[in-house]
């Protein structure tokens, strides 16, 4: 005697995790509200000069690059304050970010956290050498990227650009100033941030950044469509200029230090 046996439907359902979702919502919030809106606009602002240039007075890729090249050199000058005022207590994720950087062989030594944090931006005689070692690596790396990008050989042959880039290059000065004002200074980042953090800072930024342009530039000169390929390429720059503000703003200062 044959068995009838009935098939039971499994009903799937995909339910999603609003715990998850809330805490991806929280995160993109939490990164907007540690950033001033001046200092986002400024970012913008300053990203719309280089995009004037191609599009009214016919900037080449290689004008693009030594812009963008001096706009790296001033987001390592004004690290070297964040270091100094840095007030934090190092982390084990500090400390590892900064070994990550050698100098001659060696690593750099970080200070003990300070007895009293002050109330206003006041420098830390004990970031001194943290300062220094940033200067003498993050210079060498400076001038290195503009070697392997021909920034030199492009600055002697085009010196009627240099002129031209000045004013673009300011606008930039002035945005990244503008958020280290308002973003570190005034709203308070630089009495949690620890120096081990705000030396390796902006290797990252700089890098993601560059490797971007550099892929822009060598679409450009495959392809013969130069001036669609440069505007997207400043598009794409000023859009990983916001996401490297947006997390180098948003991260979380409540992180436990060591109890060392």
């Amino acid at each position: 005697m044959l068995t009838k046996h009935r098939r039971r439907k499994l009903d799937i359902r995909i339910v999603p995790n609003t715990d998850q979702m809330n805490m991806a919502r929280r995160v993109g919030v939490d990164a907007f509200a540690h950033s001033n809106t001046p200092a986002l606009i400024a970012l913008v602002g300053s990203n719309l000069f280089p995009l004037l240039g191609v599009l009214v007075f016919g900037w080449s890729v290689q004008g693009l690059l030594v812009v963008y090249w001096l706009e790296s050199g001033i987001i390592g000058l004004l690290n070297i304050p964040k270091i100094l005022s840095a007030h934090g207590a190092e982390t084990s994720a500090s400390r590892s970010q900064a070994a990550q950087l050698k100098s001659g062989g060696e690593t750099v030594t970080l200070p003990d956290p300070p007895e009293i944090v002050p109330e206003t931006p006041t420098w830390r005689r004990e970031n001194w050498g943290v300062a220094l070692f940033f200067t003498k690596h993050y210079g060498l790396f400076w001038l290195a990227h503009g070697v392997v990008i021909g920034i030199f050989p492009l600055i002697a042959t085009g010196m009627a650009f240099v002129p031209r880039a000045m004013l673009p290059t300011m606008a930039v000065g002035v945005s990244h100033y503008v958020s280290y004002r308002q973003n570190y200074l005034r709203s308070g980042e630089w009495q949690t941030v620890p120096s081990g953090r705000r030396v390796n800072a902006p290797y990252g930024r700089v890098m993601v950044m560059h490797l971007t342009i550099i892929f822009g530039a060598f679409v450009v000169t495959i392809i013969d469509a130069p001036l669609g390929a440069v505007v997207v390429m400043i598009e794409l720059k000023t859009a990983l200029d916001i996401r490297g503000h947006l997390r180098e703003h948003g991260h979380d200062s409540t992180t436990t230090p060591d109890p060392t």
